[in-house]
């Protein structure tokens, strides 16, 4: 297992919360790789903390299916699933309308030209055809969810948008992307008109090139494995 710095503690954030964000960090980037298994003992070194955040830490990993775990068996990197992203997909575009639906209107001008900005560096990956796409278009939408006003859905929608990052990468191959560009702009233009109804009506249309898309992998045998 490789070896990274050491975990600092924060007067802000609770310790297994540091320590989520590491191993977080670890999976998303490759550091541990799907199927790798994770020992108690490697990890506190690794991390330089006691056993207890780091078994909170996976305990949260696992909830939202990057860690999997069988007693006295294993506890390991989970591997994506094309059934995984597809679900996680699916949830997480609804929450996204939602979002949509709930902060556009209340957008203050601040508000819109940060969208704007986030929008911009969306579109600039996806005329580059770089797979920081994944990140940037998760950090568009973040935007929407965290001023819904419902710290529940923002909840979720995390746990959500972490899974799909994760189980996106394989499928990249496959990304609409002119279809994904025009529900880029199109949000920014239903928030600069400060407009429920047209966010919404982006979103449908998302979703459904959303299905298109999941039936494309599916039909070309590609992207992420169907089982682990």
């Amino acid at each position: 297992m490789p070896v990274p710095k050491t975990v600092e503690s924060s007067p802000r954030k609770l310790l297994r919360d540091i320590v989520f964000d590491q191993l977080l960090t670890a999976i998303e980037d490759g550091t541990l790789e799907p199927g790798e298994r994770l020992n108690d003992e490697e990890l506190e070194k690794w991390l330089g903390v006691s056993r207890t955040p780091i078994r909170e830490a996976i305990s949260k990993l696992a909830d939202i299916g990057l860690v999997e775990t069988a007693p006295q068996r294993y506890t390991r990197v989970a591997k994506p699933t094309l059934e995984q992203y597809a679900e996680a997909l699916r949830l997480l575009n609804g929450f996204h309308e939602l979002s949509a639906r709930w902060s556009i209107p209340h957008f203050t001008d601040e508000d819109v030209e940060t969208f704007r900005s986030l929008g911009d560096a969306v579109l600039a990956d996806i005329e580059a055809r770089d797979k920081h796409v994944l990140r940037s278009s998760a950090d568009f939408a973040d935007f929407m969810v965290e001023r819904s006003g419902n710290s529940l859905l923002q909840q979720v929608a995390r746990q959500m948008n972490t899974r799909v990052t994760y189980t996106a990468l394989p499928t990249i191959e496959f990304f609409q992307w002119d279809i994904f560009a025009a529900y880029v702009a199109g949000l920014v233009d239903a928030a600069e008109a400060r407009s429920a109804e047209d966010a919404e009506r982006v979103m449908r249309t998302q979703a459904k090139a959303t299905d298109a898309f999941l039936e494309q992998v599916v039909a070309a045998g590609g992207g992420v494995p169907a089982g682990s």
